[in-house]
């Protein structure tokens, strides 16, 4: 295991309504993802899910979702006073991260999406995702309590 970064953040509710605050957002996954990198986008809303999408999308007006790539991902989640994010990675992430409590490792384990390799589904629906898409799954485990507490997807 080696180290890993696991922290959080709040992004408050704007008076402004949607937009305003889904502009944070965009402005904190900008902050935790370069341009380049290549991400991946999952949204969640109470009636459907997007499927993993490539890149970041500019709307983000969703419930919950997530974005990854290789070194990190980040997860977000809408609330009554906004929106609460946690950050899951192997390098630190911004400074405005809050780092939550731990002495955070993590381990790469193989991973495969229901449907990729025998099309075979446990969803009552096929999850979209782009066809050329290996994914993995990366644990975070506090060393203290020898407890998996996140596990994050990463493209392979």
């Amino acid at each position: 295991m080696k180290p890993a970064y696991v922290a959080s953040h709040k992004v408050p509710d704007l008076a402004a309504g949607d937009s305003g605050t889904a502009s944070l957002l965009f402005q904190v996954l900008s902050a935790c993802f370069a341009a380049a990198e290549e991400t991946y986008t999952f949204l969640r809303w109470p009636h459907r899910v997007s499927g993993i999408q490539a890149g970041i999308p500019p709307d983000l007006v969703c419930q919950e979702g997530q974005v990854f790539c290789q070194q990190r991902e980040l997860r977000w989640k809408s609330t009554p006073r906004g929106w609460d994010l946690l950050y899951l990675g192997i390098q630190p992430p911004p400074d405005f991260f809050v780092p939550l409590a731990g002495e955070w490792q993590w381990e790469d384990r193989e991973a495969d999406l229901y449907g990729s390799q025998n099309r075979e589904t446990r969803f009552p629906k096929p999850l979209s995702h782009p066809q050329d898409l290996k994914v993995g799954q990366r644990y975070f485990r506090d060393e203290r309590t020898a407890r998996v507490h996140f596990i994050a997807l990463i493209p392979r």
